[in-house]
Parts: structure tokens; C-alpha cells; sequence
């Protein structure tokens, strides 16, 4: 598999099937996606800032989460990593039981340290992206589609496993569907394995971002994620971290490459998603206990993000 393998603004890829192995991306800013994400670090480490913490995922360690919450690489060295994706519409549809998928709908990673499932995963993941990559180019096995996974992908993510994946008779779509039930193993694997729950911070201060101004920013976005479900103005962000307004603007976007009122919007989205997937709440209920002032915002930002009205998307998730 080409270790060349991610465009440098892979915050900007759709939700969607999606396995690739090789250094750390060059992440340009805080992003979020409908999927679970995997993160296997077989050499080196990956520095994230995730919701309002940063953390560190070890050499030897696997990360698991649902990556519907706001998160990024602040910095990291290089290494040998493997990152999966998995449609969060196709991991419901696994029914797994309620104790493994209710922690991931919470507000940081799984992460357990486990080198031989690590290496294992791994080395799955080279056939599983040759199979993906091949349904993406009508089965040819090339080099795939280099910005990720197209409408396709995500079809056969959606639809592996049922009588429309499954009868095709297209060799493609059988390995897709093959890889997602290893996949699902795989996930299930991890899921059993996963012991720490809260991801213990970097303690070299997260590589070459300063410590002082990685402090600034964990801090600025735990507080949005406290305070993002009522009414909240820069100047409070700004004044838990004894910053001007403008400074702190300017401190949390030239480090996570999104404004303060973005990362606003990302939390009252995910909150949004997890009380549409997890609670009989109205949606007028909703709209009103993850922080949006209005009916019309809740509704064009929830549905610009999952690409569906939030009525849809609870449907899709039951």
C-alpha cells in the first residue's frame, strides 16, 4: 500500500468506509465525521487535542471513538500508524450490545495499550484497503480514489451484509463486504480490550506546540464543551483563560485551525447527534438542550454536517 496516502486536508473528507496506513497526516485544523475512528499506533506518537483535553496514544496503543466530537492533531512526530473508519450508521446496524457501544458515545477516546492486536489490525488493514480501494475503481485493485472515499464506498459500508451488498455477484463488493465482517471482529476485538477510558495528557507538552499555549487551548475548548448547551459569548471563553478576546481568538485558531465560534458550532453538533440517536427528545427539545438560539440553526447545521435533516439521521440510527 502506498504510504504516500493522505491529501493534506484529510479534515476535509466525507464520513465514509476508509482504512490507510502510514505517518501522521498533516491535519490543518479541528474537524469532525460521522464515524467510529480507529487510531493504531504501531511506532511513534499521535499528539490530539480531543473535546477539551490533549492527549497522547503510545506506541503499542489502540484509540477508539466516535468521531462525531471536534478533534485534531495538534502536533505529532513521525511513525507507522493505522486509521480506520467506520460509517457510525453501519457500526448501529452491527447490534452490538448497548455496554460496548454506549462508551463511545462519550466524551473522549477508548484507548488501551495492546501490541499484538495492534500489529494484527495492521496487518489486516493492507488487504482491507486493497478491497475497498478496488470497489472504488470497479474492482481493478488501483490506487483508489487519493481523497478518499466516494459515494460508493460509503454505499457499500452501508450496504455490505444485506441482500443489496451481498447479490451483485461483483468480486468487489463480495471483498468489501468480507473486509467489513473482519472489521466488525476487529472493532469488537478492541472494544473487549479497552481498559482506560480517560486518556492520560502528553507529558512533553505535546511536542513542538508550547506548552503554555497548548494549556490555553485544552482549557478554552473544555470550557466551550462545558458551557456550549446556553448562551456563550467569546469574552467568557476568553476570560477563563485570563485572555483578551482577541488574543484568545487568535491563540485557538492559529493552533487548531478553526475559530472559537467553529468549535462552538462542532460541540452543539455532536451534542445534537447524541441525544437524536440516544433519547426520545422532540426536536424542538433537542435543538433547545444542545444550545442552538434558534430552530433554523439546528436545522442547517445538523443537517450540513450529516447530510440529512435530523429527523433522517435519528431514523438511520434506529
Amino acid at each position: 500500500m502506498d504510504e504516500a496516502w493522505i491529501d493534506a486536508r484529510v479534515e476535509e473528507m466525507p464520513a465514509g468506509l476508509w482504512v490507510r496506513r502510514g505517518a501522521p497526516p498533516a491535519m490543518l485544523s479541528m474537524h469532525r465525521h460521522d464515524d467510529v475512528e480507529i487510531n493504531v499506533v504501531l511506532h511513534g506518537r499521535l499528539h490530539y487535542l480531543f473535546g477539551g483535553q490533549s492527549l497522547t496514544i503510545g506506541e503499542g496503543e489502540i484509540a477508539i471513538f466516535w468521531a462525531a466530537q471536534p478533534h485534531g492533531l495538534v502536533d505529532s512526530r513521525s511513525g507507522d500508524m493505522c486509521w480506520l473508519h467506520v460509517p457510525f450508521a453501519q457500526f448501529l446496524a452491527w447490534g452490538l450490545p448497548e455496554s460496548q457501544t454506549a462508551p463511545l458515545l462519550g466524551a473522549q477516546p477508548l484507548i488501551t495499550h495492546a501490541p499484538e492486536l495492534a500489529r494484527r489490525i495492521a496487518h489486516m488493514a493492507e488487504q482491507w484497503g486493497r478491497e475497498i480501494e478496488g470497489s472504488e475503481t470497479g474492482g481493478s485493485g488501483g490506487e483508489g480514489a487519493a481523497d478518499g472515499p466516494g459515494e460508493e464506498a460509503a454505499d457499500h459500508a452501508r450496504g455490505a451484509g444485506t441482500a443489496d451488498g451481498a447479490g451483485t455477484g461483483d468480486g468487489a463488493a463480495d471483498g468489501v463486504e468480507i473486509a467489513l465482517l473482519e472489521i466488525q471482529a476487529a472493532v469488537r476485538r478492541i472494544l473487549r480490550a479497552s481498559t482506560r477510558a480517560t486518556p492520560e495528557p502528553p507529558t512533553d507538552g505535546g511536542g513542538s506546540v508550547p506548552a503554555e499555549r497548548l494549556r490555553q487551548v485544552s482549557a478554552m475548548a473544555q470550557f466551550v464543551r462545558d458551557h456550549h448547551r446556553s448562551e456563550l459569548r467569546i469574552a467568557d471563553v476568553a476570560t477563563a483563560v485570563h485572555l483578551t478576546p482577541s488574543h484568545a481568538m487568535t491563540v485557538f485558531r492559529r493552533t487548531v485551525g478553526v475559530t472559537l465560534g467553529q468549535y462552538v458550532t462542532m460541540c452543539r453538533v455532536a451534542e445534537a447527534q447524541r441525544l437524536l440517536l440516544t433519547t426520545p427528545q422532540r426536536v424542538t427539545e433537542i435543538a433547545d438542550a444542545a444550545g442552538f438560539g434558534s430552530l433554523s440553526s439546528f436545522y442547517e447545521h445538523v443537517s450540513a454536517a450529516c447530510g440529512m435533516t435530523p429527523r433522517e439521521y435519528r431514523r438511520q440510527g434506529r
